[in-house]
């Protein structure tokens, strides 16, 4: 079966108001669409967004009305999203004016999947059909499935996030860490700047960068101690919105469903973070303890999605692929699953397009993160490729001058 050029990206995380790039998304499309351009052939490239290209839930706009991303979807909630979404959409009219050009000139075609961050489009018609517009230039409705099969590059794609507790539940309910991104994360910044009077501390905003999901209590606890004047208005402040966060009748009735007797359940997990991370004052057993309970976690992260990936590969409905993508964890990878009916197939994880502070381990025992801008793409090449090739998977990271390890 003759093939085209296939390339999957995911978790761009446009946003509406919250802190965005060092370099320009329209930048960086433009760099990348010259390595594609230069290898596409005579067709047109299919470019697949696998998931998070919106960040619906991490907006400002939900806490000026009474609607949250993790209630049941209504009129009000989605007609929030809408909104989001056109100001995304004006926020980067310059990234999507030149997706839209190249759509247009029949040079690439365009597949949206939906992740966790923009789950809630799959509720907002207008809102898919104004994304869709700006994307290719056709106004017309559209869906946007969580999965789809490539069957001539022998690939399923999906976003990933159905293997992380944090960031998914059964049956399309919200998921525990829609409270978290906005309850935790974007509350944050604004209201520990309302108690301060020393200097703006611009690295409050970069709490949005900080993967995974469960080092924000870590990344905070570093933040107090680079950051001289804010010690006692940071601990209060987080203080304030952890407490607030387990009071909130949504956490409370997660942390119900997750009760296990007797174990170190999900709930009990996320608890034992936030808890250590509110501590007044941390010493050096304290911090040993919080990276433990941080290795806990990535222990039961670690390797999951591969796992699931030989697993779906196994499964009747899936039977003569041989490549599984997905990402959501912003942490790219690319995982031998073994053969199937005498052929290697392979996990494949693609990533961000964004900055990212990722956390370590400091040679203390005590969390400590780095930050860098990230990018990766993963591309199946067409039938007849001059230079004979399957696939090539890329990954970068760009560390801006004067950056260092915080911790």
């Amino acid at each position: 079966m003759a093939r085209h050029l296939l390339v999957f990206i995911s978790d761009l995380h446009l946003t509406d108001a919250l802190k965005g790039p060092r370099v320009a998304r329209a930048d960086t499309l433009e760099r990348f669409w010259r390595r594609i351009d230069a290898a596409r052939g005579e067709e047109p490239a299919e470019l697949a967004f696998v998931g998070d290209s919106f960040d619906i839930v991490r907006s400002p706009k939900w806490l000026d009305t009474p609607h949250r991303p993790y209630h049941a979807p209504s009129e009000g909630s989605v007609a929030v999203v809408e909104d989001i979404v056109t100001a995304t959409l004006e926020r980067e009219q310059a990234f999507f004016a030149r997706l839209r050009q190249l759509v247009e000139g029949e040079q690439l075609r365009i597949t949206y999947l939906l992740g966790n961050h923009d789950r809630l489009l799959a509720h907002a018609p207008k809102a898919r059909r104004d994304i869709w517009k700006a994307m290719t230039g056709r106004d017309e409705d559209v869906e946007f499935p969580s999965e789809k099969v490539f069957a001539s590059h022998d690939v399923v794609a999906h976003h990933g996030h159905n293997g992380d507790f944090i960031c998914s539940e059964h049956a399309g309910a919200a998921p525990i860490g829609d409270a978290i991104g906005l309850e935790l994360i974007v509350r944050f910044p604004p209201l520990l700047r309302s108690r301060i009077d020393v200097a703006d501390p611009v690295e409050l905003d970069d709490i949005d960068d900080v993967r995974p999901i469960y080092a924000v209590p870590a990344w905070v606890r570093q933040l107090s101690l680079q950051s001289r004047g804010i010690v006692r208005p940071l601990h209060a402040t987080w203080s304030q919105l952890v407490e607030e966060f387990l009071d909130n009748d949504f956490v409370r009735g997660w942390m119900r469903s997750q009760h296990r007797a007797l174990k170190l359940d999900p709930g009990k997990q996320l608890r034992l973070l936030l808890e250590l991370s509110t501590g007044r004052i941390m010493g050096k057993t304290q911090d040993k303890r919080l990276t433990q309970a941080y290795k806990v976690f990535q222990h039961s992260f670690d390797g999951r999605f591969a796992r699931r990936a030989a697993d779906k590969l196994g499964k009747r409905e899936y039977r003569g692929l041989s490549y599984v993508v997905n990402g959501h964890s912003h942490f790219p990878s690319m995982t031998p699953l073994g053969q199937i009916e005498g052929r290697p197939a392979v996990y494949f994880n693609t990533g961000t397009w964004r900055t990212v502070h990722q956390i370590g381990i400091h040679a203390e025992g005590r969390p400590t993160f780095l930050a860098y801008d990230a990018m990766t793409y993963l591309v199946f090449f067409p039938s007849g490729d001059p230079l004979g090739r399957d696939y090539e998977w890329w990954t970068g990271a760009m560390v801006g001058h004067g950056a260092h390890a915080e911790g």
